[in-house]
């Protein structure tokens, strides 16, 4: 199988395990999937998804970075408006639809090398690359909404974008410390109209 170079970036509902510990099956499940579901519409033409991961999507891409960091934020904001819509929409009182503003979305973005099998009628991607964001889910970000991006990935940004993580480091299991950066989408959330790298 050919092997490809590009961005990897695991989107990831933030909140999703405690969300259905506490939350009725069938509702849960109806707004988990809009919302798994706009992340994918969000990123189509983009990213390519390949494979759904229970409360997250991954996605890989071909070449280049440069429009990354903003495709991530659009796919964060049209989260976040779909959610709105849901509440606005919602005429139902269960734990679901009540606690559903608890979720929210980060990404875990990396750059490296990929290859595609196929195992019955199923296609998946491979490689030790694509293990990385998945090892980065679990980390010591103090956010529960950010774009974390490995210095693989921050090197190939233009810097103005590059300059606007903060440098982190983090400890991934088989992978040893990692240098990272993360970006807090919080005030983006709060500021729709005026993207994060608008201000830099």
């Amino acid at each position: 199988m050919a092997t490809m170079e590009g961005p990897l970036v695991l989107a990831d509902i933030s909140g999703y395990t405690k969300f259905i510990a506490a939350t009725e099956l069938e509702h849960s499940d109806v707004l988990v999937r809009r919302m798994l579901n706009t992340i994918v519409a969000s990123l189509n033409g983009r990213l390519e998804m390949v494979q759904l991961e229970g409360d997250g999507v991954f996605f890989v891409g071909e070449g280049g970075t440069a429009e990354l960091i903003g495709w991530l934020e659009a796919s964060y904001l049209a989260f976040h408006r779909r959610m709105r819509t849901f509440l606005d929409r919602r005429q139902c009182s269960c734990d679901a639809c009540v606690r559903a503003p608890e979720l929210t979305l980060k990404f875990i973005a990396h750059y490296g090398r990929y290859s595609r099998q196929r195992i019955g009628d199923t296609g998946q991607v491979h490689g030790i690359d694509v293990i990385v964001p998945h090892r980065l889910a679990k980390n010591s970000i103090p956010s529960h909404e950010y774009i974390l991006a490995t210095r693989d990935l921050l090197e190939r940004l233009p810097e103005a974008q590059r300059a606007s993580f903060v440098p982190h480091t983090e400890d991934a299991d088989g992978f040893g410390q990692i240098s990272v950066g993360y970006r807090d989408l919080t005030l983006l959330r709060l500021n729709p109209g005026k993207p994060l790298r608008a201000r830099l």
